[in-house]
């Protein structure tokens, strides 16, 4: 990517703000930019902000964080800092997905009638501003759900690449790169990213030209309030697509399916019920356009949730175009990502499963039954005793999925973190007396290792956030390999 020519046009705020403007690269040139929040996608936006010429200013409520050396490195590169964001004199702001409208300062930001955009949504709109002879990059693959966004978006792209295309792979995905670092790397054919509804929730420019919705399910009720205004931003993913675009949406799920009147985007299916979709789930095989792809015991990804978002992939690169063979290569071979359905070790007979990535209770219902009724070599359906780990921060979510889960598939479980109490009790009601409430991660694995015998296996499948005792779910989920590799 060539960089921008200057010009003497300047964002106009109105415009920015209302998602109406023409922003283009060229208009970065001189602009004075506030990113708030100096995490992955804070410093992958200010670094290509100052590569576009923009003068930047960092903030991040930590003060550590500004003297981090990525940080450091863009002090060198030209950005400034400042200590009291609420009253730098810019003409607009990048605020962290994690930072949500209602904050003080957004709010204080959006009186000063300063425009507040997204890192993804700023970095869609480069992408789709970009002349071709500049760029010459593909379109954006844009995946979306409250569970299964980071596999469906790892499955996506090697599906492409394995059909001989370039590929960038990121966005909210974890381990991954927001989409602002593909603005400074060559052209791709493509560029598949996750997609959060804090992302979603200030998107103005994003218009994928594949938009996938695999579910809605409660979360994130405390910054959203409500499942309406949750299940709204998650589908905003769909607004600013017109008829050349496609939107693959869950045909089984009622929120989802009732979206399929919005945007203009062409719709498709998946389902693991019904035959009149795209691509389906039938007689234990995964079918595309009524042509057999693979029989489902030869995936390597555990789980029918899974199954699921091997769908939903498909279903999005048959509309690119991919054929059936690079797509049952990737099915034979993806086994998952960090933190998913991870096998850590397996320690006299037991194996242990790290699914940090459960951040909610339906994922860890979904987690749960998966490692219980684990496909044996043969593929066929086998029992397991599963001894398990949960609980975290609480997010205000319904648990009756998963206690029911813990009821019908756990052998024992280990409840720690802050949701403990809750999640007893519900327990207790179910009548369930097979738990034990400790402290923490350490003690909790020896105690699951206390408990399991030859054949077992041991799951960290939280279902709720990690703040309450961790950064985030991969430092969670690496605390949980080191305790287990430490096992003698």
């Amino acid at each position: 990517m060539s960089r921008p020519q200057a010009t003497s046009h300047k964002p106009q705020a109105r415009n920015l703000e209302l998602g109406v403007g023409n922003l283009t690269p060229g208009d970065l040139k001189s602009a004075r930019v506030l990113v708030v929040g100096m995490g992955r996608s804070g410093t992958a936006v200010a670094r290509f902000l100052l590569w576009a010429g923009a003068r930047v200013v960092g903030s991040d409520e930590a003060p550590a964080v500004l003297d981090s050396e990525p940080v450091s490195r863009l002090r060198k590169a030209g950005m400034t800092t400042t200590r009291r964001p609420e009253s730098a004199r810019v003409d607009w702001v990048v605020v962290s997905p994690g930072i949500s409208n209602n904050r003080p300062l957004v709010q204080v930001l959006r009186r000063r009638m300063i425009p507040v955009v997204d890192e993804l949504d700023l970095a869609s709109r480069m992408l789709a501003a970009s002349p071709v002879g500049q760029r010459g990059g593909g379109p954006i693959i844009a995946i979306t759900g409250t569970n299964g966004k980071s596999t469906t978006t790892a499955l996506t792209a090697q599906m492409l690449e394995g059909s001989g295309k370039s590929v960038f792979c990121g966005g909210n995905l974890a381990p991954g790169r927001p989409l602002s670092a593909a603005l400074l790397e060559g052209p791709r054919d493509y560029y598949v990213v996750e997609t959060s509804s804090f992302q979603l929730e200030r998107a103005r420019w994003l218009k994928p030209r594949v938009a996938v919705v695999l579910n809605i399910t409660a979360d994130h009720l405390n910054r959203h309030g409500t499942v309406r205004r949750y299940a709204d931003c998650k589908l905003r993913i769909l607004d600013r697509q017109d008829g050349s675009d496609y939107a693959v949406l869950n045909h089984d799920d009622p929120l989802v399916y009732a979206a399929r009147t919005r945007g203009k985007g062409r719709k498709h299916f998946f389902s693991m019920r019904r035959r009149d979709v795209d691509v389906r789930f039938a007689d234990g095989s995964i079918w595309a356009d009524d042509r057999e792809v693979l029989t489902c015991r030869k995936l390597r990804l555990p789980g029918t949730h899974n199954i699921q978002n091997c769908l939903a992939a498909i279903a999005a690169v048959r509309l690119l175009g991919v054929g059936l063979a690079p797509i049952r290569r990737t099915l034979k071979t993806f086994a998952g990502l960090p933190h998913r359905l991870e096998h850590v070790r397996r320690l006299r007979g037991v194996d242990y499963i790290n699914s940090s990535m459960t951040t909610n209770p339906a994922a860890g219902a979904g987690s749960l039954e998966a490692v219980a009724e684990a496909r044996g070599a043969e593929g066929g359906r086998r029992a397991r005793r599963v001894v398990l780990i949960a609980g975290g921060r609480e997010k205000a979510l319904p648990t009756a999925e998963y206690t029911r889960a813990m009821k019908k598939y756990a052998k024992w479980v280990i409840l720690v973190g802050e949701s403990s109490t809750r999640l007893s009790r519900e327990l207790d009601d179910l009548g369930f007396r097979g738990y034990d409430v400790l402290p923490d991660l350490k003690a909790a694995l020896r105690a699951a290792r206390a408990k399991a015998r030859d054949g077992d296996a041991v799951l960290f499948a939280p279902g709720f956030a990690s703040f309450d005792q961790f950064r985030d779910f991969e430092a969670r989920g690496e605390a949980f390999r080191k305790e287990v590799n430490d096992l003698a």
